[in-house]
């Protein structure tokens, strides 16, 4: 509804009521708005909180795929590989004096 100063009426209870009913539809409007605001942000945060949240590394039937050359063996291997001598590594010896070297030339 468009109003000129023409247009309004002289009485001033008149123009109370005219007032008071603006301001009644704009609050009225605000709250909606408010509303669909307060809607619209929520559905964003949990937008954001399913995208971002801590997610499992873990997948079902990852460790199956591992055991496969444990699955295919047989007795014959599983008996050589018990009988088999373990290999020890040794630590490098980092100061013996072969493994150092002079730089002075």
């Amino acid at each position: 509804m468009k109003l000129d100063a023409h247009s309004l009426p002289d009485d001033p209870e008149q123009l109370k009521r005219m007032l008071l009913e603006l301001q009644q539809r704009m609050d009225e409007e605000l709250a909606k708005k408010d509303a669909k605001i307060h809607e619209l942000l929520q559905a964003y945060n949990a937008k954001l909180a399913k995208e971002y949240a801590k997610k499992s590394e873990k997948m079902p039937g990852a460790g199956e795929v591992f055991n496969e050359a444990e699955e295919t063996l047989d007795e014959y291997d599983k008996a050589l590989l018990a009988t088999s001598p373990t290999v020890k590594k040794k630590k490098p010896n980092l100061n013996a004096a072969h493994c150092q070297r002079s730089y002075r030339e």
